[in-house]
C-alpha cells in the first residue's frame, strides 16, 4: 500500500513539475505554432518570412477585447510593414460547444464585421493560451524570430487603458516592438 500511495504521489508531483514547465516566459523560445484560421486554412509562424509577431488573445465576447479591436488593428497596420504583424487567437475557437459566444463562428463574425486585416487563429484546447499562461483577454506576446525558432519577448497588456474612450500614457506593445526595431537597425 505504501508503495502504491508513494507512486501516485511521485507521480502527481512529476505531472504538476511538466505542466509548471511547460509554460513560456520571457527569453524562452517557441519552435512554431500552428492553428486554423477564421478563413478555414492553417497558419503557421514558420511559413511567414517576417522578423517576428504580435501575438495577440482576444475572444468576440470580451468587452475589453472588443474595446482593443481598433488598437489591435492600428497596431498590424503599422508593425506588418516593419516585420511584426499581429496575428490574434481565440482561446476558446475550437470549442463551439462550451463556449458558443466566443468559437469559431463567432470569431469569423467578428473579423468579418470589423474587416480584420490579419488571421485570427482558434486555439486547440487551449494549447498556446497555457503555453503563454494566459489568464484573462486581450493580452499580447511579442515573439522575435531567431536562429529559425521565436524568442519570447514579452507578454502582457497591450496598453494601460482599456476604456476605449481614455487614451493610453504607455502603449507597451509599442515600446516593444519599437526597442526590438531600433536595435536590429543598430546591429
Amino acid at each position: 500500500m505504501k508503495k502504491i500511495f508513494t507512486t501516485i504521489v511521485l507521480l502527481m508531483t512529476l505531472s504538476f513539475y511538466s505542466k509548471a514547465q511547460q509554460v513560456l516566459k520571457v527569453g524562452d523560445t517557441l519552435d512554431d505554432l500552428r492553428l486554423k484560421n477564421v478563413d478555414g486554412s492553417y497558419f503557421s509562424l514558420k511559413d511567414r518570412n517576417k522578423s517576428g509577431f504580435i501575438l495577440i488573445f482576444m475572444t468576440p465576447s470580451c468587452d475589453h477585447c472588443l474595446a482593443y479591436v481598433d488598437r489591435v488593428m492600428a497596431l498590424n497596420k503599422v508593425y506588418a510593414l516593419k516585420g511584426y504583424p499581429v496575428v490574434a487567437i481565440g482561446p476558446y475557437g475550437d470549442n463551439e460547444k462550451d463556449y458558443p459566444f466566443d468559437a469559431m463562428p463567432a470569431m469569423k463574425k467578428l473579423a468579418h464585421d470589423r474587416g480584420f486585416t490579419f488571421p485570427y487563429l482558434a486555439d486547440e484546447n487551449f494549447k498556446y493560451t497555457w503555453l503563454f499562461d494566459i489568464n484573462q483577454t486581450p493580452k499580447a506576446v511579442i515573439l522575435k524570430r531567431v536562429a529559425g525558432n521565436f524568442v519570447v519577448k514579452y507578454i502582457g497588456n497591450i496598453d494601460n487603458q482599456p476604456d476605449e474612450k481614455s487614451i493610453a500614457t504607455r502603449k507597451y506593445v509599442e515600446e516593444e516592438v519599437n526597442l526590438l526595431l531600433a536595435n536590429r537597425n543598430a546591429n
